[in-house]
């Protein structure tokens, strides 16, 4: 079976030798799961920079005289949108960079995965950003696209009912159901849900 790619992200500017041992645990972790990592470390070294040649007292917080930073931010952009998935390292929420890189990821709707689990990631993801990586990636290979996922239900709905269902009556009544729970009690999840079938309605529509 053919591996899928991920983008490993993470902190580097501030931490020893830019945090590539961590890098380089994550890539072999990530190859022994069955994925093919890309490993930014990986790729600096093949443009000809090893952290560990540096000269005593490097500074850790700059970039290195001999690389440019619109070129690392333009290489390492082109890797990960051709990845699958994101492999987020702690420290994620501290990098500008991997802050950026992961926003690129759920604008591609790819899968986030994260070294310490995904409680981090949502506490400090919004409810719109969570909204779109709930309703992308993974999640829709598994149920397929709303519009598919929604007519199946609306078929049924159809059937049972007697009357005549769309797809996107479907997330308008997921929609109620969300809202009448949160009257009942109030949940971050049940407005993530709202946001969610706000947007697997739109799909919906502009499909239809």
């Amino acid at each position: 079976m053919k591996r899928r790619k991920i983008y490993i992200a993470g902190p580097m500017r501030g931490i020893e030798q830019y945090n590539f041992p961590a890098f380089d645990v994550a890539a072999e972790k990530l190859f022994n799961e069955g994925w093919y990592p890309v490993n930014p470390a990986d790729i600096d070294r093949d443009m000809g920079f090893y952290p560990e040649e540096t000269p005593a007292g490097f500074d850790w917080t700059q970039i290195p005289d001999t690389m440019d930073l619109r070129e690392i931010i333009r290489r390492d952009v082109d890797e990960l949108v051709v990845c699958q998935a994101i492999y987020m390292l702690n420290g994620w929420e501290n990098s500008k960079g991997a802050k950026a890189e992961l926003a690129i990821a759920l604008w591609l709707g790819i899968e986030v995965l994260f070294e310490g689990g995904e409680t981090a990631f949502e506490e400090n993801e919004d409810i719109l950003s969570e909204a779109m990586r709930l309703t992308s990636g993974d999640r829709q290979a598994t149920y397929g696209p709303p519009d598919q996922d929604f007519r199946r239900t609306a078929t049924m709905w159809t059937a049972l009912f007697g009357r005549e269902f769309e797809p996107k009556d479907v997330a308008l009544a997921m929609i109620c159901l969300k809202l009448s729970r949160q009257i009942h009690q109030k949940k971050r999840d049940n407005w993530v849900d709202i946001a969610g079938y706000a947007r697997c309605g739109s799909i919906c529509d502009e499909v239809v």
